[in-house]
């Protein structure tokens, strides 16, 4: 794999672990709504990427598109069950857990394809679950596994979403404005989803309502400022990247790119921790091996893909 390709993916990864500890720093500490607090961020990046897109026709009819209603609901899932799963399980366990994708890639990938992952990803692949079995052994917690749980449907619904991306058409173009206007799109139709699904649980009562107290949720400047400052600098920008990736890599890459994503999120974490912004990452020991161990397996993989031009391994 081209080396600039490595570094704009990876660049990514990092793009993410901001909006992470922004995340973390901004939703924790300013008490917001985590479902509103999504919701205008996606809102936001959508009308964002729009806007760079408008000169490519098209038709707001395409967020009623069955794939993009498809794709939208997926993100729902994806992003309840990662806030379920952080019920259970703190941050930076959630993120190195979810490098789990990775391993549910390669066996989507085989079953795709009918291929088997390449020899020289089996290395790799085998440390990262050695690392990952470790890891979820070594949580001290007694209600971890509700977590793990849900963390195991909200990456292989990414993985399965990510597979979308790569097979539809509009993400092949080579025009920056129409792939522009097809991630607004997906963005605009995602928050539409969030709001939906969201009403409807409100209204059944598995949560309060984003409606009650004439839409307390959203009513708060903070969040709005936040929201959309989140929107314009991580969203919108990740996920262009994140479908530029898919394309030019294909999914298993775009995968292994995103394992670096917990390991910047530790290295800026311990920064704001220095800055007596956060907390230090509380891992035990044991969790510090096994974290270890999936950085090697991680390492490994996106060695295999440096080394060669075509970003699939050997």
């Amino acid at each position: 794999m081209n080396g600039h390709v490595l570094a704009i993916a990876l660049g990514n990864s990092l793009l993410w672990s901001l909006y992470l500890l922004l995340t973390r720093h901004v939703v924790s500490g300013a008490q917001l709504d985590a479902w509103a607090y999504t919701l205008v961020q996606l809102l936001s990046a959508g009308l964002a990427m729009l806007w760079l897109g408008r000169r490519t026709a098209g038709s707001w009819s395409g967020l009623l598109a069955p794939w993009t209603i498809a794709y939208a609901f997926m993100r729902v899932i994806i992003n309840g069950a990662t806030s379920a799963a952080i019920v259970w399980l703190a941050v930076t366990q959630s993120t190195l857990l979810a490098t789990l994708s990775v391993l549910i890639g390669a066996a989507a990938s085989w079953m795709l394809t009918r291929r088997a992952p390449a020899r020289g990803d089996w290395p790799g692949l085998a440390l990262l679950a050695v690392g990952i079995a470790a890891f979820a052994v070594a949580l001290v917690s007694d209600s971890a596994w509700r977590g793990m749980l849900w963390l195991i449907v909200s990456e292989t619904t990414a993985v399965a979403a990510s597979w979308m991306i790569a097979y539809h058409p509009r993400n092949r173009v080579t025009d920056l404005a129409a792939r522009s206007r097809f991630t607004g799109e997906i963005l605009v139709a995602a928050s539409l989803a969030f709001i939906l699904v969201w009403s409807l649980a409100g209204l059944t009562g598995l949560m309060a309502s984003p409606w009650t107290g004439a839409g307390d949720a959203f009513g708060r400047i903070e969040l709005w400022f936040y929201a959309v400052l989140a929107g314009l600098l991580f969203r919108a920008p990740g996920t262009w990247l994140g479908f530029w990736t898919i394309n030019t890599t294909g999914v298993q890459t775009y995968l292994i790119a995103l394992t670096a994503m917990p390991f910047f999120a530790i290295a800026l974490e311990a920064v704001a921790a220095h800055l007596g912004w956060l907390a230090p990452p509380g891992l035990s020991t044991a969790e510090w091996l096994a974290a270890a161990i999936i950085l090697a397996g991680a390492t490994w993989l996106i060695w295999v893909r440096l080394r060669s031009p075509s970003g699939v391994a050997p």
